[in-house]
């Protein structure tokens, strides 16, 4: 979903993606009402036309209450296969979850709590509070087409071409950090959802399901999608490194890893074995040397990742940790270089 703005005041170990997620769960659940009061016959006028404006259809206009209402479940049931096809990984996986629990299911991290956000743009789904914990419940009439929709044949098939495409464009955005959004909506057209005619319908799916799906920021020429862990992607998009060319997937039996480059392999898994053994409760060597290559790749300083690991043990940076953290920083592919590290150079 777009990101809100945010000021770091904190330094770098508030860059990490952790620290990230917490923040925004944080933040957008103090925003939620009591479960329920954001439902159609629950909104007051203007919440009402404000909720058409932002909804994920076209909604008609009609002069009554009663007849906007009925307007827009029948535009929200007459596409719910297409929608359904077209949910975010995260979102799918809500859904189920609802329809497992007859209807509503608690939201358990920021990524649930965004793919709500998604889901009451996209099925008008109620998002709001239970006893202080968010909830999504799904109307009625949305659980058993949605189902339905579920059960297809055809829905599976676009499911699987959708999770390839996940991993394709997931392993993209970690090589590159941000890239534009309209060559990945073109490659969902053509490779996804097969089409080869420009049909409007299935242009705006493949738009909601990026924006849902992953991290966006507006910025002059568009919409941009970013890495998750890239704290600042104002500062990658004026540097003008943006992913140009024309993406095509690869074939179906090629397989890459999402979440690190083949150079980082051995970077990461010195640091995991100098560290091993020195960590706080709670803390596991493979998660906080993955959060340590995310800063290095965002440009933060040798200074600051030593500051970070610090947190994480429970003894002194030794010399064999500060080799292994300086390997990882010289020598892993960047978003955004270093200030400090440039200067050196």
């Amino acid at each position: 979903m777009f990101r809100q703005e945010e000021v770091f005041v904190g330094g770098w170990h508030e860059k990490t993606i952790e620290a990230m997620l917490r923040r925004r769960f944080e933040q957008n659940v103090s925003q939620l009402p009591p479960l329920g009061a954001n439902r159609l016959e629950a909104l007051p006028p203007a919440a009402f036309e404000r909720k058409i404006e932002q909804s994920w259809q076209d909604v008609p206009r009609k002069p009554m209450r009663s007849q906007q209402v009925s307007q827009v479940w029948q535009c929200v049931l007459g596409s719910i296969c297409e929608h359904a096809d077209c949910l975010s990984h995260e979102e799918h996986e809500l859904v189920e979850r609802a329809l497992i629990l007859g209807g509503s299911a608690q939201i358990e991290d920021a990524l649930e709590l965004e793919a709500a956000r998604a889901l009451s743009l996209r099925l008008w789904a109620s998002v709001g509070l239970v006893s202080g914990k968010p909830y999504i419940e799904l109307e009625t009439p949305i659980l058993r087409s949605v189902a339905k929709a579920f059960a297809r044949p055809e829905h599976e098939k676009i499911r699987q071409r959708f999770d390839a495409f996940h991993e394709y464009l997931a392993g993209t955005l970690y090589r590159f950090g941000a890239m534009d959004d309209r060559q990945p909506q073109q490659l969902i057209l053509r490779e996804v959802l097969l089409s080869n005619r420009d049909d409007e319908l299935l242009m705006q799916l493949a738009r909601r399901y990026l924006w849902a799906s992953y991290d966006c920021v507006d910025y002059s020429g568009g919409v941009m999608l970013v890495h998750p862990a890239l704290a600042d992607p104002h500062h990658l998009i004026r540097s003008g490194r943006r992913k140009t060319g024309i993406l095509l997937m690869p074939d179906s039996g090629v397989h890459t890893r999402m979440d690190i480059l083949p150079e980082e392999i051995p970077l990461q898994q010195e640091l995991e074995r100098a560290i091993c053994g020195a960590l706080r409760d709670g803390h596991r060597a493979q998660d906080v040397a993955r959060t340590l290559r995310f800063l290095c790749k965002q440009g933060a300083p040798l200074s600051a990742m030593e500051e970070v690991l610090q947190e994480s043990l429970i003894v002194l940076v030794s010399p064999s940790m500060h080799g292994a953290l300086t390997n990882m920083y010289y020598m892993t592919p960047k978003w955004i270089e270093c200030a400090e590290r440039t200067a050196l150079q």
